[in-house]
């Protein structure tokens, strides 16, 4: 995705206006390209986020269901495809996905050896 369409696609008419909603909210971003761009740096200097380096292993557990759901989706051509694609993926998720959180451990262990730094992880 370009920080373009990224930028017209989802920060402009779905994430600004809800951090705008909800006082105190913080965003996280994973400093990936279309976060950087100066076009989305730009619409992130309005909300608070959350600082992250590039290379940090992200913590956050609802990640391996994200994998899941790329690894799943394929290539959809249009917004409305990819909608319906995710939404048929979570309906069909079982809880045994939701709740294996087995890199958890690998990447909490990465961050401790890290002291907090970065990591190859």
């Amino acid at each position: 995705m370009i920080a373009q369409r990224y930028d017209h696609d989802i920060l402009q008419p779905h994430v600004l206006p809800l951090m705008q909603q909800l006082s105190g909210a913080l965003f996280q971003q994973d400093n990936c390209r279309h976060h950087t761009a100066r076009v989305s740096q730009d619409y992130f200097r309005t909300v608070t986020t959350l600082p992250w380096h590039a290379r940090y292993p992200d913590l956050s557990p609802i990640e391996h269901i994200w994998h899941h759901l790329e690894r799943r989706v394929g290539n959809p051509t249009n917004l409305n495809e990819l909608e319906a694609r995710i939404q048929q993926i979570w309906n069909e998720m079982s809880q045994n996905i939701i709740h294996n959180f087995a890199s958890m451990p690998d990447r909490i262990a990465s961050c401790i050896r890290a002291r907090g730094s970065l990591t190859e992880y």
